[in-house]
């Protein structure tokens, strides 16, 4: 992806004095770019209550290595903007056993952060949501996926919802940063698990060993069965949404047949 929304230094530098401006291939649904005061993200949809609320919540996570925002709400070609402090490192093609217990902890610490905390940004996740993106796809595997499901979600608290492997960076092995909450809603906290379990531990090989290492260092008393529901409601959730935009929906469909296929006694 590249970016939507094409502006030049000119106008970046009268704002924020800056004198490097790079596009990259970082945003899905904005425009961002580099500087060297940080990093430049030009909301396409997001409203400026929904940046004042990310604002406050990294404010809140500000113990947790999350990025920050370097400055207040600016409009360029009438859409709002913020700078964000670049954060060090990469992220990752594929998460073994230390990155995933690294991200089990994170995900500790942050629920544990947001417990009980309200948001005004739309409950994304929920599956009436989910319920009205299949009927925009007409697609009728999703809705058989979806009429197999009997969860009953909880609002724990304020949720991530997107913590794919290219939303958090490591260096030299250890976690750096998290960001891009500008979508960060009240949820269920087991979804927002499952969204890290199907990304960075669902592959052909040793995926059951892996979710457990992540559940157990999570310190999650759910057995592997149970959050099976979660995993599987979270790839179609993605699987849906990519389908609408585009984009690659079948390897996540493939791996819901991963664990449907799962042998029942190592569960």
């Amino acid at each position: 992806m590249g970016v939507k929304t094409a502006i030049t230094l000119k106008e970046v530098s009268s704002i924020l004095s800056c004198t490097i401006l790079t596009p990259t291939e970082h945003g899905v649904s904005d425009s961002v770019y580099l500087t060297d005061r940080g990093v430049l993200k030009l909301f396409e949809s997001a409203s400026t209550d929904a940046i004042l609320e990310e604002r406050n919540l990294l404010l809140n996570l500000s113990a947790l290595p999350v990025t920050k925002h370097s400055s207040n709400v600016f409009f360029l070609q009438k859409k709002p903007c913020v700078l964000y402090e670049k954060l060090n490192g990469q992220s990752l093609e594929n998460a073994n056993e230390n990155h995933i217990i690294q991200m089990a902890g994170f995900m500790r610490r942050f629920h544990a952060q947001t417990a009980g905390l309200t948001s005004i940004n739309t409950p994304l996740f929920e599956s009436s949501r989910l319920q009205s993106l299949i009927h925009q796809t007409n697609y009728l595997p999703f809705q058989e996926i979806f009429d197999s499901f009997d969860l009953q979600f909880s609002r724990d608290g304020v949720i991530h919802g997107d913590l794919f492997l290219d939303n958090v960076l490591f260096e030299n092995d250890e976690l750096s940063g998290v960001f891009d909450f500008i979508e960060a809603c009240e949820g269920d906290f087991l979804f927002d698990l499952a969204v890290v379990a199907i990304s960075w531990c669902l592959e052909e090989k040793n995926y059951y060993a892996k979710i457990n290492l992540l559940l157990t260092h999570y310190n999650s008393n759910i057995k592997f069965r149970e959050f099976v529901p979660y995993m599987r409601y979270a790839l179609l959730y993605y699987a849906t949404s990519r389908y609408i935009n585009h984009r690659d929906y079948q390897s996540l469909l493939a791996k819901i047949t991963l664990l449907d296929t799962h042998p029942k006694g190592s569960m």
